[in-house]
C-alpha cells in the first residue's frame, strides 16, 4: 500500500515516526509479521549490542535506550504506529488449539508527501 499525505496531514506522522525506537520496529518488521513478545525480545537483545547513540531520543519514549524498556511502553509505540496505519495487527492461527495469536506487520511500502 502506498499513502500520499499533504503538508496538513504531516504532523501526525511526525508525531508517530518521531522516535529511534519506532524505526527500529519498523524496520524489524520488513521481516514479516511479529508478535509483541517478539518484537520486546528482539529491542531487549539489541540493546546489548548498541553503542551509546547520541541520536536516540531522550524523552518519554525509552530514555534513548532499550534496556529500561517495559511492555507497556512497547505497546504505546505499536499504537502510535497503528494509529496512522504504518502498521496494524492481525491475527496468526494458533498451531495448537489455543486462540489466535495477534501479531503487527507493515501496513504501508511507501509514505508519500505532497508538498504542493
Amino acid at each position: 500500500m502506498t499513502k500520499e499525505i499533504t503538508l496538513n496531514e504531516i504532523e501526525k506522522y511526525i508525531k508517530a515516526l518521531h522516535c529511534h525506537i519506532r524505526w527500529v520496529i519498523l524496520d524489524y518488521l520488513k521481516e514479516g509479521p511479529k508478535s509483541s513478545e517478539e518484537i520486546f525480545k528482539f529491542l531487549k537483545d539489541m540493546n546489548e549490542n548498541l553503542d551509546s547513540n547520541e541520536d536516540q531520543c531522550k524523552g518519554m519514549c525509552g530514555k534513548g535506550d532499550f534496556k529500561n524498556l517495559k511492555k507497556p511502553s512497547l505497546y504505546y509505540h505499536l499504537r502510535e504506529l497503528e494509529s496512522v496505519d504504518i502498521i496494524k495487527s492481525d491475527y496468526k492461527p494458533s498451531e495448537s488449539k489455543r486462540a489466535p495469536e495477534k501479531v503487527w506487520k507493515l501496513n504501508m511500502d511507501k509514505l508519500t508527501i505532497i508538498l504542493k
